[in-house]
């Protein structure tokens, strides 16, 4: 238990350094203290105990004094908030792709000061346009402002930054960045980070969203291409740990590379280091977050006990894990996800086997003694673990979120079973499918089973009323007393004698086989798949879904099951999971694309939809006079994939199917963007949200016919309004208070049914030409 004290009194000194600020000198004179009473008492046992615990506790508070910033003129945070300039630096790991932006760590070297150049250090979060063309390694040059990351009332973006020594946040626009010169990173890092580029790119092109994104989540430590709602599925059902890398991959991992290992090298030095080789390797793969830092430490002492027939102490371990990362980087202490990770490890290391004896108490009064083990085996990687690892982590979670979760419990209990298949499959079909991608898919086809049946999971659970309860502010002193009583607990309750089983039989214990596993997983693989099939076949009706995707985006299923996206909204994760999740799940193909307006707000999901998806034919209008980065990737990917493509012209028509036509009506000034409709038999779709008021006027002078739905712009005239008639009006409507519809609009829509997208989230209306039927996600 030394390790642990040890470990407990450096966390401690951090601490008290982060909350009383004195000088490094006196610090270091504090250590003249334990040093002499530890020279005093060096033959008493336990006082040296407590001199050791005490001098570890003020090295912590030195090394933490030691660590923090400290500013000079040439420090690129002595530049922050003084506007505008340009800056040198060099990518210092892949890229962050998000719905609309492109994150970019850079370690700067130059910035621009009075017309001249001035050399300066620090690292930058750049965050740039989502198609910039940008990798690990370059050296770029951009225009920007260096200003000093936000602190909102909840959340402390500057801290969060600064743990991972970052202290500048520059935001640039369109053409803002320059590649000066490739390939000036790290060798090993570059050929590292292109092998992940290329598994995220195969788990892209087997998976459909949104379980590609989970899978690179979990396999690859790349969860950003998931939706926001799935995302926040996961954190309301106490189920995020599923999309982290953490102690569950990695020990699945120590025992594939144990085995390979063993298998080549036998059982000698050479076999163990090859494991702990591997796992520092995949550690660096995944961007080494603190929980599978944490994991690997943990992992790689395990395999070194195994070879040196030493017993492996799991707290000692973690004790090592957390001494080992403080000591890198003080500041991980205060990270959250280090502290979630450590205490759901503490436990699953204190109250897995306590809960565990409990439960075959339990059942042992009514079943065999070994009829209760095997009962509570099964549950013990779902329930039983969740159980022990809610007990340490829920009260930090509620205090850091304000919310508790209700269903977390149920949520694990179904989701975490498939997790081992989601793990093995998934990571098999990845690397063969970089071999031979058909036999890839085949097993893809097999993981994705086990993917969406936890997607399915977590978000029907995450919808249950009361899935979630907002409890508000914790007192940070109600979070310390709560660990303080529990802990203490535990420390009285260790010593306790466990009382025995009864070892007369009630019933004749179960056959272990392996049988009943593999049965349940081949029905749940089989359930999912017809599950799937059925939800997607043509059912004789057109289904379109007004995706809740920043923009307009519009997907539509044909009556014999063709799928037609009609512009693709500014968050390509939601068009993404929308495109998955609406079609067969070994389909990859589109009918039509279609492209309304060229701006990166109808455009951004389009492109990624032509990355990963099939297309038969493309309508779209005239290029932008200054196109963006994202409207050249798309004009390059049209031409790279070849699609057949029309250019958007008044009276142009393109039958969908049997009674299901869309046309284009009309186009606006300087042909930059058009009216559409979609006709199904007797029911029109208007599509006119970039239509001006200038466009409106045209179109009501050009005899314009009532429509059934209007997807409507933000400024509309009353004029067009009462030529289109709808009964209803679809409204999209992005997060930012500048993308909101002014009151005046509302008021405008008093008279229809207005449906809006940032609201009810996904809308979908069902027709067979004569009625409708209307459905919102929330």
């Amino acid at each position: 238990m030394l390790l642990v004290y040890l470990a407990a009194a450096w966390v401690a000194g951090i601490t008290v350094a982060s909350l009383i600020p004195l000088p490094q000198a006196l610090w270091g004179l504090w250590l003249a203290l334990p040093a002499g009473l530890l020279a005093i008492w060096r033959h008493d046992s336990i006082l040296r105990r407590v001199h050791v615990c005490f001098l570890l506790f003020v090295l912590a508070a030195l090394r933490y004094t030691v660590a923090l910033p400290h500013f000079d003129e040439r420090s690129l945070a002595s530049f922050n908030d003084r506007g505008a300039t340009t800056l040198v630096g060099i990518v210092t790991e892949p890229p962050d792709v998000r719905d609309r932006t492109l994150n970019l760590r850079v370690s700067i070297t130059q910035i621009r000061v009075d017309q001249a150049w001035r050399d300066v250090s620090g690292m930058a979060l750049v965050q740039a346009p989502r198609e910039t063309d940008v990798r690990y390694g370059d050296q770029i040059q951009i225009y920007g402002e260096p200003t000093t990351p936000p602190e909102f009332e909840d959340f402390s973006y500057k801290e969060y930054l600064a743990r991972q020594g970052i202290h500048s946040l520059v935001r640039t626009y369109g053409g803002a960045i320059r590649t000066l010169a490739r390939d000036q990173g790290d060798p090993f890092y570059t050929a590292l980070y292109a092998f992940k580029a290329r598994a995220l790119t195969t788990v892209h092109a087997i998976f459909p969203e949104p379980a590609a994104s989970l899978l690179a989540g979990i396999l690859l430590g790349d969860d950003s291409g998931m939706p926001r709602d799935l995302a926040g599925a996961f954190s309301a059902t106490n189920t995020a740990h599923i999309i982290a890398i953490s102690g569950f991959n990695v020990a699945i991992l120590v025992g594939l590379f144990s085995a390979l290992a063993r298998r080549v090298f036998g059982e000698r030095w050479l076999a163990t280091l090859v494991v702990i080789l591997g796992l520092a390797i995949y550690t660096l793969l995944v961007g080494a977050s603190p929980s599978v830092v944490r994991a690997a430490i943990m992992g790689g002492l395990a395999v070194l006990a195994r070879h040196l027939h030493r017993p492996n102490d799991a707290l000692n371990a973690l004790a090592l894990a957390a001494l080992a990362m403080t000591a890198h980087n003080p500041f991980v202490v205060f990270d959250l996800s280090f502290q979630l990770s450590f205490l759901a490890t503490l436990g699953l290391i204190q109250y897995v086997q306590p809960l565990t004896r409990w439960f075959e108490d339990r059942l042992a009064r009514i079943v065999a003694v070994e009829r209760a083990r095997q009962i509570v085996g099964a549950l013990g990687d779902s329930l039983i673990v969740t159980l022990a690892a809610q007990i340490t982590t829920t009260p930090l979670i509620v205090f850091a979120f304000h919310r508790l979760s209700l269903v977390g419990l149920v949520t694990n209990l179904l989701a975490l079973p498939a997790q081992p298949a989601v793990m093995t499959l998934g990571g098999l079909a990845t690397l063969v499918a970089m071999v031979v991608q058909p036999i890839g898919q085949l097993l893809a086809w097999i993981a994705w089973a086990f993917l969406e049946w936890t997607i399915v999971v977590v978000q029907a659970t995450a919808n249950l009323p009361l899935a979630a309860l907002d409890i508000g502010r914790m007192d940070v002193l109600l979070l310390a007393l709560y660990y303080v009583s529990l802990f203490g607990y535990t420390y009285l309750r260790a010593a306790a004698p466990t009382l025995p089983y009864p070892h007369t039989p009630l019933t004749p214990p179960l056959p272990h086989s392996h049988t009943p596993t593999l049965a349940m997983a081949t029905a749940l693989v089989l359930l999912v798949w017809f599950y799937n099939l059925a939800a997607n076949l043509p059912d004789g009706k057109t289904h379109i879904e007004f995706l809740d995707a920043g923009s307009a985006a519009t997907l539509v299923r044909t009556p014999s099951g063709a799928r037609v996206l009609i512009d693709g909204g500014a968050n390509p994760s939601v068009t993404l999971a929308a495109l998955g999740e609406g079609m067969p799940f070994w389909q990859r193909s589109l009918e039509l694309l279609v492209l309304t307006n060229p701006d990166d707000a109808h455009l951004a999901g389009l492109v990624v939809a032509l990355e990963r998806y099939d297309v038969q034919q493309i309508v779209q209008v005239r290029a932008p006079a200054k196109p963006t980065a994202a409207y050249l990737k798309w004009h390059d990917l049209v031409s790279q994939k070849r699609v057949p493509t029309q250019l958007a012209q008044p009276g142009l028509q393109i039958a969908l199917d049997q009674n299901l036509r869309f046309e284009i009506l009309q186009l606006g000034d300087n042909d930059g963007c058009a009216i559409a409709r979609l006709q199904a038999a007797h029911l029109a779709l208007l599509f006119a949200d970039s239509a001006s008021e200038n466009e409106q006027a045209a179109f009501v002078e050009s005899s314009a016919e009532p429509s059934t739905v209007l997807v409507a712009p933000r400024r509309i005239t009353p004029e067009f309004l009462d030529a289109v008639d709808p009964q209803f009006t679809i409204l999209f409507a992005g997060p930012a208070a500048r993308d909101q519809p002014s009151a005046d609009l509302l008021a405008a829509f008093s008279q229809t049914t207005l449906l809006r997208a940032d609201e009810h989230g996904t809308i979908e209306i069902t027709t067979d030409g004569r009625t409708l039927a209307v459905r919102t996600a929330r």
